[in-house]
């Protein structure tokens, strides 16, 4: 949040006044904070530990979402079906039957 321009002359005006009568005070808030209001609270995030402690769950996070696809069962599959009498098959010639499946007493020679 910025300040304005009065505002800001006030503040400094305080801060004077406060070090010309308790320099000790002066010294204690000033190790409170920086001179910018806007600086970032905890300048600790901009380090790399954050970073990895972030990639680290976002890695354990996607490693068990495809773990939960791997192992969940997927729904059967209708089966296809299989045509039994296309026109085709149906042309109007019968094939042979099998000579295994043929009656012995009929092949031997019986008029």
């Amino acid at each position: 949040m910025s300040l304005r321009e009065h505002e800001r002359r006030i503040l400094e005006e305080i801060e004077r006044q406060l070090s010309e009568e308790e320099p000790e005070l002066a010294g204690r808030m000033e190790s409170f904070g920086s001179g910018d209001p806007d600086a970032p609270v905890d300048p600790g995030l901009t380090s790399w530990k954050p970073w990895v402690a972030c990639g680290l769950i976002a890695a354990v996070t996607a490693g068990l979402l495809v773990l939960l696809f791997v192992l969940t069962p997927s729904t059967p599959q209708p089966a296809t079906p299989v045509p039994t009498g296309t026109s085709e098959t149906t042309g109007g010639t019968v094939p042979d039957p099998d000579p295994v499946d043929a009656d012995p007493a009929e092949s031997v020679g019986s008029p």
